[in-house]
């Protein structure tokens, strides 16, 4: 990869590749990190507004299936549309929930939970924090062209020691930088919560958002 060779060239903590890569086969979840009960758990998981749209889906899904498939508006069309619509909508939020990751840190015991996978090959490890290797910072040029300036994705990536889990993006953060800019221009706010959520967790931060490097999980598994 890139971005590790790049990193073993500055002689700093290389993020070891991880032993499988994970197919992405549905959305690339939103997670943010929270330090909950005065620093005694901290959390990588949706926003609220992730988990209430997933369950907005699975309402308005229902109900249109209800109001569509029962023959309860207007003629067969109308009401196989409705139908329709609220079974596309009904499976819309099964994708968005199948494709949730979720991570959990007792910061008194020292362990974690992790829910991992994608689909239904998910599934729930535990472990001990002496297992975590270092969380890095990358940034990624995207191809959105914007005037004066271009979309830059940031991502804290958290990384297991001799690559006994998969790697796991516990933010990401698209941010506008100025043309001519350095890629890493606005890379402030995540960087702060990375130096936070790592000293939390007591490992090693590492701070490669000055190379634009490629996203760390590939769209397909490899090979």
């Amino acid at each position: 990869m890139g971005h590790t060779r790049r990193m073993r060239e500055q002689g700093a903590i290389e993020a070891p590749a991880p032993t499988r890569w994970r197919a992405k086969g549905g959305l690339e979840t939103p997670l943010r990190g929270r330090l909950i009960g005065e620093n005694k758990r901290l959390v990588f998981a949706p926003p609220l507004w992730y988990d209430a749209l997933v369950l907005l889906c699975f309402a308005a899904g229902l109900f249109g299936m209800w109001v569509g498939f029962a023959g309860r508006q207007g003629d067969a069309t109308d009401s196989f549309l409705y139908g329709l619509t609220g079974l596309m909508v009904f499976f819309a939020g099964i994708w968005a929930a199948l494709s949730n990751e979720r991570m959990a840190c007792d910061l008194r015991q020292r362990t974690y939970a992790r829910l991992e996978g994608q689909g239904f090959g998910k599934r729930l490890t535990r472990g001990s924090m002496t297992e975590l290797y270092c969380l890095v910072l990358m940034s990624q040029d995207l191809p959105l062209p914007m005037p004066g300036g271009r979309q830059v994705a940031y991502r804290l990536v958290l990384y297991w020691k001799q690559a006994m889990e998969p790697l796991l993006v516990v933010e990401r953060e698209d941010r506008f930088v100025p043309m001519n800019s350095p890629v890493n221009a606005a890379a402030g706010p995540i960087s702060g919560r990375g130096t936070q959520f790592a000293r939390a967790m007591g490992i090693p931060f590492q701070d490669y958002s000055y190379l634009s490097s490629p996203g760390p999980l590939p769209v397909v598994t490899p090979g």
